[in-house]
């Protein structure tokens, strides 16, 4: 047989092989299941514009409307809550009366506009940003925002991972903000980083982000030539025979003997995640990491004393907490751990909360976005605690 045959034959698989949600954007994807799906721009206090996505409640719902606001970890976007499919929790939520808001931090795909810099030609100002940023003023512009536009006097918050940093930091930042969250749902809760201790990852983080660094220029990552223009992950991981291989990428070549992601859905994953940050966010996770202390960013005792008034980098009050909350963790997150999740739970004094552990044996810090089983490992009990504030 001749070579073209063998390239047609390459063809016609790869085209067999594609996943039904593949190229899609995050408004078609909610569309194709058959939702509403709406684009709203909310700008920040000091001037980023992020695209907030929203599943309004459908038109013949029977029940008080609800809002949830959804909250996405770092290197992800709003499009990671619904590329799971059909079982993802916004369209769960949305079947029992809610209208749901998919939130995007400035930096990501869906944050990368100002009112003055260019992310691309003002690089020094527009990427100095850490997630105290984002909880100081892209998480409460967008619950002023949703609350003006549905006329509700409170959310019901999702956070996964930097999700649930964001809200401990406008809860304890922002006073004015906390009445305005009715219970939070914490999802491998990014925090402390107990079990991360003499690993590779804090090396490399104290490497690149030491002390000497403070004063570097934070800029995008990762680079937008790579994931932007060729979409070289997707391209790739949309090839059969690299499915795998993107597959264990994803698991940081861990191995268990069943991973809850169902392998056809790399290819979704990979157009949509990762999604763009600032390095300045990882520097600031490093510094926990290295000091053990929940606080703001360090920026060496003279730069604290010019911004924050006092020679060390104030921590964050995590008795301001005073939402009620639900706390999940996984047995095989070596991120949002265990013995982490539960210190951060000891330390909000001043709120109801439960810490669950998701019954499933290793599982990980992605796959509280897109495992197959997370509907009813996770989700469903989401709901059913929510269920307990309806008409709070």
């Amino acid at each position: 047989m001749s070579f073209n045959y063998y390239v047609w034959l390459m063809m016609v698989t790869v085209t067999l092989a594609k996943h039904p949600d593949e190229n899609l954007s995050i408004t078609q994807l909610i569309r194709r299941r058959g939702y509403a799906a709406e684009a709203h721009v909310v700008t920040t206090s000091d001037g980023y514009m992020l695209k907030t996505f929203r599943i309004p409640q459908r038109r013949n719902a029977t029940s008080p409307k609800k809002v949830a606001l959804l909250v996405h970890g770092l290197a992800s976007s709003a499009d990671d809550w619904v590329t799971l499919g059909q079982d993802a929790l916004p369209y769960l939520l949305t079947d029992n009366g809610f209208d749901v808001w998919l939130f995007n931090a400035r930096g990501t795909r869906h944050g990368r506009s100002h009112q003055t810099w260019d992310p691309d030609e003002d690089v020094s100002k527009f990427w100095n940003f850490s997630w105290d940023e984002i909880g100081v003023y892209d998480v409460p512009a967008n619950i002023e925002y949703i609350l003006e536009k549905t006329g509700s006097a409170n959310v019901y918050y999702v956070g996964h991972s930097q999700g649930c940093t964001a809200l401990l930091v406008m809860m304890s930042q922002r006073p004015d903000m906390r009445e305005k969250v009715l219970v939070a749902s914490f999802l491998a809760p990014a925090a402390y980083f107990e079990n991360i201790k003499d690993t590779m990852l804090l090396k490399l983080t104290t490497l690149l982000y030491s002390p000497y660094a403070r004063n570097v220029i934070f800029y995008e990552f990762p680079p937008k030539t790579i994931f932007y223009t060729n979409n070289m992950a997707k391209e790739l991981c949309s090839f059969p025979g690299l499915s795998l291989l993107c597959y264990n990428a994803i698991y940081f070549g861990v191995q268990l003997k069943d991973h809850p992601i169902d392998q056809s859905l790399v290819p979704i994953i990979a157009q949509h995640a990762p999604s763009t940050f600032s390095t300045k966010q990882i520097h600031h996770y490093s510094q926990i990491m290295e000091t053990g202390e929940f606080k703001r960013f360090d920026y060496g005792s003279k730069g604290n004393l010019k911004r924050y008034g006092t020679r060390k980098a104030p921590k964050y009050n995590l008795t301001a907490i005073t939402a009620p909350m639900m706390i999940f963790y996984g047995t095989g997150d070596y991120l949002a751990s265990p013995k982490s999740v539960k210190r951060l739970a000891a330390e909000m004094t001043n709120n109801e909360k439960t810490v669950t552990e998701v019954p499933y044996a290793g599982f990980d810090h992605i796959d509280f976005l897109w495992a197959r089983n997370a509907k009813q490992l996770l989700y469903d009990k989401i709901l059913e605690e929510f269920k307990k504030y309806f008409g709070k």
